[in-house]
C-alpha cells in the first residue's frame, strides 16, 4: 500500500487514503455517537435504519468525500484508547506532493496541544469494482492504496492480510460510515510506539468513524 505518502505518513513519518499483522484476538469495534439522524454508528452490533442493499459491492464502489480536520482525528484516537499518538497523526497529513496540512510558522504539535495551526483537508476514498481501495488528497493525488474485500453485508476488509476490517453502512446510497474493528492487539502494537506507524491508528485515520462520508463523482478514480 502506498500508506507512506499521506494519511499512513500521519504515523510513519514520525518514526495522514487511504499495516500491522497478527490475527484478531476478541474484536473491540469503535464505537463513536453518529451524527446521522437515525441510525446508530455501529453496524455491528445495532440494525440500520437505512434500507438493506442488495449488492454490498455495488453499493460500496464509488467516490467518498469530507473535509477532515486534526481535532476530529484527535478526538476518534482518544475513544479508541489511542490517544498518545495524536500528537504525531496530523505530521504526516501531507499531500501526495509532501505539502503539509499545518499552517507556515506552526509550532511543533506537542501531546497537550496537538493542532495549533492544523489546516482543514478535503480527503476522499475510492472502492472500484476491481476491489481496488484508494485516499486522494485535497489536491486530488493518490496518497493510499490496496485491495478491498467484502467480508459480509456490512463488513469490508481494507488491506488484505496488513490491512483491517472495518464495519460500513451506506444509508440511501449517498452516505457512507466506517468503523475501525480494532483488537487488543492491534491497540496494544500502536501504543508501544506512538510515533511509528500501526494499523490501529491508520485504520482510525481511514474512518473517521463518527463522521460521514459524502459520495461524489468518481472522475475516473472508480
Amino acid at each position: 500500500m502506498k500508506s507512506t505518502l499521506a494519511l499512513l505518513l500521519a504515523f510513519t513519518t514520525m518514526s495522514v487514503a487511504c499495516n500491522s499483522s497478527s490475527p484478531p484476538s476478541g474484536p473491540t469495534s469503535v464505537t463513536p455517537q453518529s451524527p446521522a439522524a437515525s441510525s446508530p454508528s455501529n453496524p455491528a452490533s445495532t440494525s440500520s435504519s437505512a434500507s438493506p442493499i442488495s449488492s454490498p459491492v455495488a453499493g460500496l464502489v464509488g467516490r467518498w468525500e469530507r473535509v477532515v480536520t486534526c481535532q476530529e482525528l484527535v478526538s476518534e484516537l482518544d475513544k479508541a484508547g489511542l490517544g498518545p499518538l495524536a500528537q504525531y497523526a496530523w505530521l504526516g497529513q501531507t499531500s501526495s506532493t509532501g505539502q503539509t496540512s499545518f499552517a507556515p510558522g506552526s509550532p511543533k504539535p506537542t501531546a497537550a496541544h496537538p493542532c495549533t495551526g492544523a489546516l482543514p483537508r478535503t480527503h476522499s476514498h475510492f472502492f472500484n469494482q476491481s476491489d481496488q481501495f484508494g485516499s486522494l488528497d485535497w489536491l486530488g493525488g493518490q496518497v493510499d492504496d490496496g485491495p478491498y474485500r467484502i467480508v459480509n453485508s456490512n463488513t469490508i476488509r481494507i488491506g488484505g492480510p496488513t490491512g483491517a476490517d472495518f464495519h460500513y453502512r451506506i444509508a440511501q446510497g449517498e452516505t457512507l460510515m466506517l468503523t475501525p474493528v480494532l483488537t487488543k492487539a492491534m491497540i496494544r502494537r500502536a501504543l508501544a510506539d506512538p510515533k511509528k506507524f500501526s494499523a490501529a491508528g491508520w485504520a482510525v485515520s481511514v474512518a473517521y468513524s463518527a463522521h460521514p462520508w459524502k459520495r461524489v463523482p468518481c472522475q475516473g478514480w472508480c
